[in-house]
């Protein structure tokens, strides 16, 4: 792994320790749990988007009744993204609806700009902000990946001065600020992503996401991509890697050096009968693997087998779920559309995301 791993750092006078590892909670919930699920878990924050609720219930709302974390009872972490992405998602889905300027991201006769993403984060009141970037498609050719690096570096300036005028505006000072953190983009071309890191590092953040679509074309997750991104920016410095991911992604991430990890798919699969369960104890992991799949399984519980499997989902497991129910039980809330299923499953799923944090921190 890299050498010097930052294991925390201070953020509103608290400590936030890594690896850390924060699920998605897009629309102010984690899908299927509550905050208190949350808690019992070990999971210690979350990631909120910024579009979606500036939107609904509305950022000037959340502001008046103390930000979202007061809004969803949690006194953990949270970061909010830029919004972007999103915005960008729903633009490549009805494209005669926005498009992306220097400006900002026009989408459905509303411009959202850097300033304004930044100005609805710090309604939100946040623990980390995102800058808003212009994500880059690993398949654009060479003239687009340039361009969206030079419309990411320019709104990460304007970004960067919209912050410290909230502040300054605000009058929050340098213990109660949040975190700030640039994302790198470039696409699978280093030479862009180096371009646009060197550039971010000059306008000063807190910390740099990496930004795009880590996967190549036959689905594989670019590792090499991922490691020489990391390189790119200094060891005292956050390095959060946006969207990643499964778990033996996050293993090879914090080899790489990487200290935050968020990603839907814990939940998600959890919606969907997929459960996560580790090959053997947790104590046992070792980072001395160039690959770390054959350490997790999963249980599809679409399978007709698991009807009569009275055993707890993983041996290896003491959340909630695993000490109170079966598998046989979760197939039987799944088969007759239960929402309970979700809250088991996902549960279950989250914890094998914090029990797996917890044992890199102890590696490191």
């Amino acid at each position: 792994m890299k050498r010097n791993y930052l294991q925390s750092v201070k953020v509103r006078g608290k400590k936030m320790q890594f690896p850390v590892f924060f699920p998605d909670a897009t629309r102010a919930v984690v899908k299927g749990v509550d905050t208190i699920d949350l808690k019992n878990t070990g999971i210690e924050g979350f990631i909120v988007n910024t579009y979606h609720l500036m939107n609904q219930p509305g950022d000037k709302f959340l502001h008046s009744v103390g930000g979202v974390k007061k809004f969803m009872n949690w006194n953990g972490f949270a970061i909010s993204d830029s919004g972007g992405f999103q915005i960008m998602s729903l633009i490549h889905k009805f494209k005669k609806q926005g498009k992306i300027t220097s400006r900002g991201v026009k989408f459905d006769n509303k411009v959202f700009t850097p300033e304004k993403s930044i100005k609805v984060q710090f309604n939100l009141g946040t623990d980390v902000v995102i800058v808003l970037d212009y994500f880059t498609s690993p398949s654009a050719p060479l003239d687009e990946i340039k361009h969206s690096v030079d419309i990411t570096i320019e709104w990460a300036k304007r970004a960067k001065e919209e912050y410290l005028r909230q502040l300054e505006i605000r009058e929050i000072d340098e213990k109660n600020r949040p975190l700030i953190l640039g994302v790198i983009q470039g696409g699978f071309n280093m030479k862009e992503r180096e371009r646009c890191a060197n550039e971010l590092m000059k306008v000063g953040f807190d910390g740099y996401g990496f930004g795009g679509w880590p996967m190549k074309k036959d689905g594989k997750f670019n590792y090499q991509m991922f490691e020489e991104n990391a390189k790119l920016t200094p060891d005292d410095k956050v390095r959060f890697a946006l969207g990643v991911g499964k778990p033996a992604e996050i293993i090879k991430g914090v080899q790489f050096g990487y200290h935050i990890f968020d990603c839907v798919l814990p939940t998600r699969d959890a919606r969907h009968k997929r459960l996560y369960a580790f090959k053997q104890s947790p104590d046992d992991i070792e980072l001395n693997k160039t690959d770390y799949q054959d350490l997790f399984k999963y249980i599809y519980l679409s399978k007709e087998k698991y009807y009569r499997d009275t055993n707890p989902i993983s041996e290896f497991c003491d959340c909630f779920t695993c000490r109170n129910y079966s598998v046989s039980y979760l197939k039987h809330l799944f088969t007759i559309e239960d929402t309970l299923a979700y809250r088991l499953a996902s549960i279950h799923n989250l914890h094998l995301y914090s029990t797996l944090i917890k044992r890199l921190r102890k590696l490191i």
